[in-house]
């Protein structure tokens, strides 16, 4: 079984930096720009593993995290965010999370 990953970062670079580390560590990682993108990308396809950005267009990574996990609350989320004050991760552990991790942050 392939490990598949919903990586949602709107930071192009970023987004291309770590998809290309996953993919080296064989995952097959699906990039999704922003908060909408992963919502559409979640309901078609089926992932090992979410991780999200907060700070998103149209769609910010708490909303998503809410969305998915009214459906499906095994699916491991990670948030992967510059959001690093206590009051956001404790937003994000209660949205579902089960990690989060600050940016800057080592592969």
């Amino acid at each position: 079984m392939t490990n598949r990953v919903l990586l949602a970062e709107d930071d192009t670079n970023l987004g291309k930096i770590l998809k290309a580390y996953l993919e080296a560590k064989k995952y097959s990682v699906t990039l999704a720009v922003n908060g909408n993108e992963a919502i559409e990308f979640w309901k078609k396809e089926a992932f090992n593993i979410i991780i999200l950005d907060v700070m998103m267009p149209l769609r910010d990574g708490f909303s998503v995290a809410s969305e998915i996990r009214k459906s499906d609350a095994r699916i491991p989320i990670l948030f992967l965010t510059a959001k690093s004050l206590e009051e956001d991760k404790l937003r994000g552990f209660k949205t579902g999370a089960d990690d989060y991790i600050t940016k800057p942050f080592s592969m």
